[in-house]
């Protein structure tokens, strides 16, 4: 959550407690989390790696930033990306205690592998390929200048 949201939530609560005769005491607790910045770029490398493998992955853009994740403070460092492979679960839904029976599938075993291999194959993509090379790198530099303002930091 940015500093800008922050100062305007911590003024809700003050005058919340204002307008009510409250104490409030507020306490930072933790790391914030920044927002996920998904690699449009290296995105597309691991979809046609996935593709390869006979695998569809969803590039809308609420795919790109579904789920929760710590991820989003390395994203603003390096092009990153936060890739997830399906398999079939039924009716159930994500993290309750049914989708874990369907965690020991074939289904499972198999998007474990499609996904590390897919992984893989974009990785092999970025080190063979001179020009996603030299655009990750691009991409690489100036995410460090934007993290680090100032510094003399390159690739």
């Amino acid at each position: 959550m940015g500093a800008e949201l922050q100062a305007r939530i911590r003024a809700c609560f003050e005058a919340g407690a204002h307008a009510t005769g409250a104490e409030l005491a507020l306490e930072a607790v933790g790391n914030d989390y920044a927002d996920l910045r998904q690699d449009l770029a290296l995105s597309a490398a691991y979809r046609a790696a996935a593709a390869g493998l006979g695998r569809v992955i969803d590039d809308a853009p609420s795919s790109l930033r579904a789920g929760s994740t710590d991820m989003g403070n390395v994203s603003h460092v390096v092009p990153t990306i936060h890739p997830s492979i399906g398999y079939d679960c039924g009716d159930t839904i994500m993290h309750n205690p049914e989708f874990t029976r369907y965690g020991t599938s074939a289904g499972a075993d198999r998007a474990v592998l499609d996904g590390g291999l897919a992984m893989a194959w974009t990785a092999l993509t970025l080190a063979t390929d001179e020009e996603q090379r030299t655009s990750l790198l691009t991409r690489l530099a100036q995410r460090r200048r934007a993290a680090h303002p100032g510094s003399p930091i390159t690739p």
